[in-house]
């Protein structure tokens, strides 16, 4: 079933029945339907054919959702930009795709001026107060008032839009996702996590990072979006609290900001049913205190751009085995594999590697990257992982943060799970630095609770109290926070810079 199949269902079968919620406006499933057909009229008419693709510079409000649907109505290929990038980032994005249309905010418009652009400026359309004459006005779509549905034949095969990596490990990469990827994956998650049409879904993840996660499970179902552009704990509690909302999909930090929520703040989050933590790792004591907190576990997954979502979920009923990121989701096969790509017994740290329906083809434009991460069905994942004798599976780290402590190693995850359940810590992220006697060791960032002084000396004799002593953090550095994305996901990079390690940091 296609995107477009999703949204003419909705429009027959739920005309009334609210779709997307935005601060104080609503919108119907009949009003979605025919503002993506008005759109994608608009598209096809300006020149769009089907297959090129609409880049799109947005915030998360409903006019980012209904032009991921408009042009995929039209045939299109969409690929929404992160703003927070460089210039260099964006434009190499927009080199490798050449877009054939943009659709982009009023605010954002000043770096338009500062990037090469692939199309005219007859080919821009801009939400909220244009800058220029030649753009086109988001409401001069819906002004002709075309919205039926265009004549154009989409198919499941059809690629629909391509999903960019963050480019941590060199250049952004697009994953190519087609509506069956979609498809595939919507159906998998909806099974796992038991979802319903009455439920009503809110996403914390930017409207650039798996944009299709902000609507595809409701669209499926015909259930229901709360759309917020803002992380901050108060707004996601109230929103939860206003909406009745069940679902939320967040990074494992939304859910210790809402933990760290006072007291005194009176939320209902009664109507939560399914508190979805997935896009890092999800300790477990932060599992414990949300639990304790609210009555209800948090639902650890994992998930990536090239599983078009999540493929791996811990059951919603019962209970959870600490630590689990819980088992493969219907339609996909998962193992655990050593350098060489062969499959490793119960409790062995490998590679985990995923084949299914929902995996996407490669990446656009670039072959070199889908060889390496791409092999023989297989989606090789860079994540180091283990599976249990029960089948449950158990993140290590990623294949780039796994260290060498004198030969020996060691993943991050272990520490910081020993270190998040320190009482006077808040949060912590552990890197790798250099050394030059060890040739890696440990680092830890670490966040203390208000008011609260503890030495370097200290932490580590609790470490040492719970682990074996190469893996104890030779290096911490205390920060009145960690450096995040827009979507809450902690920025290790910006952490691991080169370290030469001196004796006074080792005793301090």
């Amino acid at each position: 079933m296609t995107l477009v199949e999703m949204l003419e269902k909705n429009a027959k079968l739920f005309p009334e029945k609210t779709a997307l919620i935005y601060e104080e406006s609503k919108i119907s499933h009949r009003m979605l339907y025919e503002r993506s057909n008005a759109l994608a009229n608009f598209l096809i008419g300006i020149g769009l054919r089907k297959g090129e693709r609409v880049g799109l510079l947005l915030q998360k409000t409903p006019e980012a959702i209904i032009s991921f649907l408009g042009v995929a109505t039209a045939g299109g290929v969409v690929f929404p930009i992160d703003y927070n990038q460089t210039l260099a980032h964006i434009q190499y994005i927009l080199n490798l795709t050449h877009p054939s249309v943009l659709i982009v905010s009023g605010n954002f418009q000043s770096l338009l001026s500062r990037l090469r652009l692939p199309c005219s400026d007859e080919r821009i359309i801009v939400v909220g107060k244009k800058s220029s004459n030649r753009y086109h006005a988001w409401e001069a779509v819906f002004a002709q008032e075309t919205f039926g549905p265009p004549d154009v034949k989409i198919q499941d095969s059809d690629i629909v839009y391509l999903n960019f990596t963050s480019g941590t490990t060199g250049v952004p990469k697009g994953a190519i996702s087609t509506h069956a990827n979609i498809y595939w994956n919507t159906l998998s998650s909806i099974q796992s996590l038991k979802l319903t049409h009455d439920d009503v879904h809110l996403c914390m993840f930017p409207v650039f990072g798996h944009p299709h996660e902000l609507f595809a499970r409701p669209l499926y179902l015909g259930g229901t979006i709360v759309l917020i552009d803002n992380i901050s704990p108060k707004s996601i509690a109230k929103s939860i609290s206003d909406h009745n909302v069940t679902c939320v999909m967040a990074v494992a930090s939304i859910y210790e900001n809402l933990v760290r929520l006072q007291e005194s703040h009176t939320f209902n989050f009664s109507s939560l049913r399914i508190p979805e933590s997935g896009g890092m790792h999800t300790n477990p004591t932060l599992a414990q205190k949300f639990k304790d907190r609210f009555k209800i576990p948090i639902v650890p997954v994992w998930g990536s751009t090239e599983t078009t979502g999540i493929a791996l979920a811990a059951p919603v009923q019962g209970e959870h085995k600490p630590g689990s990121m819980g088992k493969p989701c219907p339609y996909f096969e998962v193992r655990i594999v050593d350098e060489n790509g062969e499959e490793l017994a119960p409790n062995e740290v490998g590679e985990m590697v995923i084949k299914g329906p929902a995996v996407c083809s490669g990446y656009f434009g670039n072959p070199e990257e889908t060889k390496k991460y791409m092999k023989g069905g297989w989606f090789f994942t860079g994540d180091f992982v283990k599976k249990d004798s029960e089948g449950y599976f158990y993140f290590a780290g990623r294949k780039t943060g796994m260290m060498k402590v004198a030969g020996l190693k060691v993943f991050p995850t272990e520490i910081e799970d020993v270190l998040s359940a320190h009482p006077q810590i808040n949060e912590v992220a552990v890197v790798k630095v250099r050394d030059h006697s060890h040739g890696e060791i440990p680092k830890a960032v670490i966040v203390l609770k208000d008011g609260v002084k503890i030495s370097k000396v200290d932490i580590r004799k609790y470490c040492e109290k719970r682990i074996s002593k190469y893996k104890v953090p030779r290096v911490i550095e205390f920060l009145s926070e960690l450096p995040k994305t827009p979507g809450g996901k902690i920025l290790y990079r910006k952490l691991s810079s080169v370290f030469e390690m001196k004796r006074d940091n080792v005793n301090e």
